[in-house]
Formats: C-alpha cells, structure tokens, sequence
C-alpha cells in the first residue's frame, strides 16, 4: 500500500511541475505573430506544451522576433528554451541581415507577450527608483 501511495505522489509531482511554454512559428502559422491571442481557447489547445527538463537541465519559456534588414518582413517564434543566456531577461543579437530580440523567461505561458513590451518594462522598473533619487 505505501509503494501505490509513494508511486502516486511522484506521479502527481511529475506533471505539476513541467513548464508549460507555448510553442508555435510565424512562418508556419500566421496566428503567432507577435499580436498574439493568448487567451484564444483554440490558440492555446494548438501551441501550449509541456517543456520537460532534459539531461538535468530545466527549461524556460522563450520568445525571439527575426526582423529581416532592408525588408519590412520579421517572424515569430515561440518555444521551450534549453540554453539560457545568463543575466538577461531580453537581450539583442544584430547581424548585416537580421535583427534578432529574444525574451527568456521561467512563470507558465510567459512567452505570450510581444517582445518590447517586456523590455520598456523592464526599463520602467529599474529607471524609476534610479531617477527619483534625484528629485
């Protein structure tokens, strides 16, 4: 009887703690473009997805916006994360062709919101207490 009670506490534990990320393309599917209905029933049966820890290493929620240089075309991807870039919740990588944002984050279901919006946020929240220190 304790062996059936352990087993069904680790299954219980087991998929209450995987992320839940939704995952999704722009190129492949227009609705996941970066003015995202999160709260479309049918959006969140087709993108959401359990993002389990692999070879020991737990995952993330991530969300990166390709814009294409000298073109007014960017794509959207949203998906679980594996290797995460220390230090940054949003960070940019520019190259002679593209310009990539990627936003990085751990809650369920984070990768839902445009990328800026996150970013000028974050901006807010550490350039408020900063300023009104001068005042």
């Amino acid at each position: 009887m304790k062996v059936v009670i352990a087993l069904s506490v680790l299954a219980v534990v087991g998929t209450v703690t995987a992320l839940k990320c939704f995952t999704c393309n722009s190129q492949t599917d227009s609705a996941c473009n970066d003015l995202f209905n999160s709260d479309s029933p049918a959006l969140q049966q087709a993108f959401i997805v359990d993002c389990d820890e692999k070879d020991g290493v737990t995952p993330f929620c991530r969300k990166v916006k390709y814009a294409i240089k000298n073109s007014s075309e960017y794509r959207v991807q949203r998906d679980c994360g594996y290797m995460r870039r220390e230090g940054y919740d949003c960070y940019q990588k520019r190259s002679e062709d593209y310009v990539m944002d990627t936003c990085q984050c751990e809650n369920d279901l984070c990768n839902n919101a445009p990328s800026l919006s996150t970013s000028v946020a974050t901006m807010f929240a550490v350039a408020v207490p900063i300023v009104a220190r001068f005042l």
